[in-house]
């Protein structure tokens, strides 16, 4: 240690500060990148974690918040499923509700010339159900028909609807009617294409 001493007193004094200043200069390096510049880039990562937790915790605090509104809203959507699965009738139910279409219009006092079922148009979940229509009545007459139909448990709808040839018969202006009666079912899980399947799951 004496000749440590002995040997730095040597140095004047300017050297003696230069070599002070190195000094601390390893020193201080050696202190970042062992110490300070790890320690910083923890604390760099904790805080964009802590960001991620906090935007989490405001997710799920407003999924906690909103549960109710939710669960309303899936009850609601259930509720209108339902509705549509009710009155789209199924395969078997089809010529039962086409009778009844046919007897709504004979009991109002129609003359069918024409009731033919069209082939389906299957669309991804269902299929359009058309029927050909072409009859005789009443102006009055058309109308009720028209408006029982809309009236019944089962989606029917009445397209490209026209009106001529009027005549007179038993005291009564009697018009040909022609149009296309339309309902509607669910396609089976056969039926659907495997895409619309897929989709499902």
């Amino acid at each position: 240690m004496g000749d440590f001493l002995e040997q730095l007193s040597k140095y004047s004094t300017s050297q003696k500060i230069a070599g002070a200043m190195v000094l601390y200069a390893i020193i201080a390096a050696v202190l970042w990148f062992a110490f300070i510049k790890p320690t910083k880039d923890q604390i760099q990562v904790a805080q964009v974690r802590n960001v991620k937790l906090v935007e989490e915790r405001n997710t799920n605090r407003d999924i906690a918040e909103n549960r109710e509104r939710w669960e309303r809203q899936v009850e609601l959507l259930n509720e209108e499923l339902a509705k549509a699965i009710k009155e789209l009738p199924n395969e078997r139910e089809i010529p039962e509700l086409l009778r009844r279409i046919s007897s709504i219009g004979k009991k109002i006092g129609l003359e069918f010339l024409l009731f033919q079922p069209l082939p389906e148009l299957p669309r991804e979940f269902y299929a359009d159900v058309p029927v050909k229509l072409k009859i005789e009545g009443s102006f009055h007459e058309v109308a009720t028909f028209f408006d029982r139909i809309g009236k019944l448990n089962r989606i029917v709808n009445i397209r490209d609807i026209s009106m001529s040839s009027p005549f007179q018969r038993s005291g009564k202006i009697v018009l040909t009617t022609d149009g296309t009666a339309v309902t509607y079912r669910f396609l089976s899980d056969a039926e659907r294409g495997p895409e619309t399947q897929r989709g499902r799951r």
